[in-house]
């Protein structure tokens, strides 16, 4: 008996060590506050967070036409804020897109390009908050949809936003998968995404055109990425492009 005492007390001594460790650094809990839109102050609760940020914001976010929210990261970045913000390839085209209002106050953009669209919306903040859901940064998510958004305060949840955020930014995310078998519902990588920097021009021109339709883009543009490069002539000016003979294509509105 006495053999069989000394044998179990060693064990019994590593199980207290070990739950006294657990005891001594509990799981974080993340307080998670929900909002709804149309009847919710989201954008509101957006403007908030962002003001009290002191280190960086980064924001993936489909559609952004919000002023409020687009002059709250330029009073960030101000405030000495690393601000950084990922879009679809194709928000630039849209009439009250804040990308070019941004860009014109030194925002970091990048547009995500790919197969299908980047529908996220979400932002991160100083490591520790999180903002999520369906709601856009638009006055219609605010005032006519019917949005979800989630303000997250977790270290842990912000790092794996962060993660993918970062993927993004630097262009190693997985763009496309396709189906191995599609009653598993398995999945394989097809292909890796694209990143185009948001510059206002860049060493050939600010616009190009094309030669045949006589149209001029943005270089974003997603007729201008379509184009056949024989097809192309960058243009320096808006009035060099008129001059020549061609017209705005009416999509990116140049």
């Amino acid at each position: 008996m006495k053999k069989v005492c000394l044998f179990i007390l060693p064990f019994i001594w590593v199980f207290l060590i070990t739950s006294s460790t657990y005891a001594q650094t509990p799981t974080q809990v993340p307080q998670i506050k929900v909002l709804f839109s149309p009847q919710d102050n989201c954008a509101q609760e957006i403007v908030s967070e962002i003001d009290k940020a002191k280190d960086y914001i980064y924001v993936a976010m489909y559609f952004f036409t919000s002023r409020p929210i687009a002059q709250a990261l330029i009073r960030a970045k101000d405030r000495g804020v690393d601000v950084k913000v990922c879009m679809d390839q194709e928000q630039p085209t849209y009439e009250y897109s804040k990308s070019r209002f941004l860009e014109n106050k030194s925002i970091n953009i990048k547009l995500i390009s790919g197969s299908g669209i980047m529908h996220n919306k979400f932002c991160i903040i100083d490591d520790h908050i999180t903002l999520t859901g369906s709601y856009n940064w638009t006055v219609s998510a605010d005032l006519k949809n019917d949005e979800n958004l989630l303000i997250i305060e977790s270290k842990e949840i912000a790092r794996i936003y962060k993660e993918q955020f970062n993927k993004f930014w630097n262009g190693t995310y997985i763009d496309t998968c396709e189906y191995r078998d599609k009653n598993r519902l398995e999945k394989i990588l097809v292909a890796t995404g694209i990143v185009l920097p948001m510059s206002k021009s860049s060493s050939k021109g600010k616009y190009v055109g094309h030669k045949k339709t006589k149209k001029f883009h943005h270089p974003y543009c997603r007729w201008a990425q379509k184009m056949n490069p024989e097809n192309q002539i960058w243009l320096k000016s808006r009035q060099e492009a008129i001059d020549k003979g061609y017209i705005p294509c009416k999509v990116c509105n140049p």
